[in-house]
């Protein structure tokens, strides 16, 4: 009963009209025109096939063209042109050929007719690419276990585009939690002289002379997109500083290829439209530069270093034992368990089954798994459950037959159930302990309806094989995921009560444990409802503080040393 999005295609407007191959669309645009479009996927609200043309004779077409789709095929559901995924394809498609449709293209009048039912066109040819992809088929005798793979199918390839509606609350969290990030790696960095070389190569690598250069470039550039985030077509900046400009300049490329994650568009986020004018591609891609991307100029140097090829894994290996765990987990979460009644684990000379990180509160027992994990593009984008099912798993629970991510969890806590558990003494003489198993991941790739569902069955298995009849669900809490940004962006709350950590991810279990009965007097009604409530309970963690507002006074402190009057 989940409906999802109904995405026009070009067959469904134009029936009788001969489909071309989308760039003899794109070449009947102007390139003033083309180069809005290019930040368009920054737009809010997005306009949708009954005000996407000015002209009313148009739009009136237009508008009977889809009626009469929909109501010969019994669709009920408002279907739309633009999505966001949409739009960055078009964006790509027009810059992997700027020459062609913008850099050579001389005297072109603008023709705003012409150039609306074109754009229009070439967005419903770029949903068939997207529809495609989700073509998930569902039956109602499917359980919530279909439902959530199809959610995840559905969703996984675009989770770090922002794709909600009003996504301003999701770029201030992005941007708050990546500065973060970014931060703590320079202070990583900077905190071994072994490490130098990588920090040298970061800041060259934006143009720059030294790390503190960097980060106030960082910092000013993040603030003027919340700045014009919320301005009319506010995806274009002016700037006048030369050092800010050699900056920028290494976010823009003048080589875009199209690629199935937007990998191009990833490394070079910005468009330079004259020496002094930006157009940001894509506000998420931006922000994801220095984080998400800045590990691939890392490991390019560390390579160089040591000397070793291109698909050499050594570089991951360390950065996430040695900063994602050991530095970045560490710092958050003692942050969020600060207080000095906290028994954390013992330091030991041997590791085995060490936790990555553990707390306890008389009997309660939080365990953490942290996974920093990179999944290939072609898993992504695949839109196919299966594959990437395996891949999680291969990533998360059990990797050539050895436990990991999940499959620790469960080891760690038939560990504490047999009183075997070597960096906490008090949990071996007691049996009513109540134990918390979260695996903290590091992308918000993950953070997606259905995943914590479909893992915690996964977990379930493992914990009953393991424990047989130990296993209590009274006292073992079912599994737990949470995103790295999640916890960062929810910082000024989990600090200000020591019970709130506690607080919301009870809630989280409640909400995953239960499905509420539907209620409605009409079946349409009833539909709804039975969509939020399967909705709610396949409902990632983050979803649960509802209300939430990250404080301004912290943002901007965050802030306050490029802040002017």
């Amino acid at each position: 009963m989940i409906r999802t999005i109904i995405r026009l295609e070009f067959g469904m407007v134009f029936p009788d009209e001969k489909q071309k191959e989308i760039i003899e669309y794109l070449k009947l645009i102007s390139p003033e025109s083309l180069l809005n479009i290019i930040g368009f996927s920054n737009s809010f609200p997005q306009p949708n096939y009954d005000n996407i043309n000015s002209n009313i004779d148009i739009r009136n077409d237009i508008i009977n063209r889809v009626h009469s789709y929909c109501e010969n095929n019994k669709i009920k559901i408002k279907p739309c042109v633009i999505s966001r995924e949409g739009s960055l394809k078009l964006a790509e498609k027009i810059l992997a050929n700027r020459d062609l449709l913008i850099e050579n293209v001389k005297n072109k009048i603008v023709d705003i007719d012409s150039d609306e039912i074109n754009l229009l066109k070439s967005f419903l040819i770029i949903n068939e690419q997207v529809n495609k992809r989700e073509n998930f088929s569902m039956s109602k005798d499917d359980n919530i276990e279909k439902f959530s793979e199809m959610l995840i199918t559905m969703s996984f390839s675009n989770a770090d585009l922002g794709v909600f509606e009003g996504n301003d609350v999701e770029l201030v969290k992005l941007i708050v939690s990546t500065l973060k990030r970014f931060e703590l790696l320079i202070d990583f960095l900077k905190s071994d002289k072994d490490y130098e070389y990588l920090e040298i190569s970061l800041f060259k690598y934006f143009n720059l002379e030294n790390s503190e250069e960097l980060i106030n470039e960082t910092k000013m550039l993040l603030l003027q997109l919340l700045r014009i985030k919320t301005e009319k077509n506010g995806f274009k900046f002016k700037v006048e500083d030369e050092k800010s400009k050699l900056f920028l300049n290494s976010l823009v490329s003048n080589e875009i290829t199209e690629d199935k994650d937007f990998l191009n568009l990833r490394n070079h986020p910005l468009y330079k439209i004259d020496d002094e004018t930006y157009s940001i591609i894509d506000y998420f891609f931006v922000v994801d530069k220095f984080y998400k991307s800045v590990r691939f100029v890392l490991k390019d140097s560390f390579n160089k270093k040591h000397d070793l090829p291109s698909n050499d894994r050594t570089f991951f290996s360390f950065y996430n034992t040695k900063f994602s765990e050991e530095y970045l987990m560490k710092h958050i979460l003692d942050r969020v368990f600060s207080k000095k009644y906290l028994t954390k684990k013992e330091v030991k000379e041997t590791t085995d089954n060490e936790p990555d990180y553990y707390v306890r509160h008389n009997n309660q027992v939080f365990l953490f798994e942290n996974k920093d994990v990179l999944i290939a593009k072609e898993v992504k984008s695949s839109g196919n459950i299966e594959t990437i099912l395996k891949t999680f798993k291969e990533k998360f629970l059990e990797q050539k037959k050895k436990p990991i991510g999940i499959g620790q969890l469960v080891t760690t806590i038939n560990h504490i159930v047999e009183n075997e558990f070597k960096y906490d003494d008090y949990v071996n003489s007691k049996k009513n302990l109540t134990i918390y198993p979260i695996l903290l991941v590091n992308d918000r790739i993950f953070e997606i309806l259905g995943l914590n569902y479909i893992m915690n069955n996964w977990y379930l298995s493992k914990i009953k094989e393991k424990l047989r009849d130990k296993y209590n669900p009274n006292f073992i809490k079912n599994l737990i995921i949470i995103d790295i940004d999640t916890l960062i962006y929810w910082l000024p709350y989990l600090e200000n009560n020591e019970c709130n950590f506690k607080s919301i991810i009870d809630k989280h279990l409640s909400k995953m444990n239960n499905l509420k009965k539907p209620n409605g007097k009409t079946q349409l009604e009833i539909e709804d409802s039975v969509n939020r409530n399967i909705r709610e309970k396949l409902s990632p963690i983050s979803y649960r503080l509802t209300g939430y507002e990250f404080p301004s006074e912290t943002l901007i402190e965050i802030f306050k040393d490029i802040l002017t009057e």
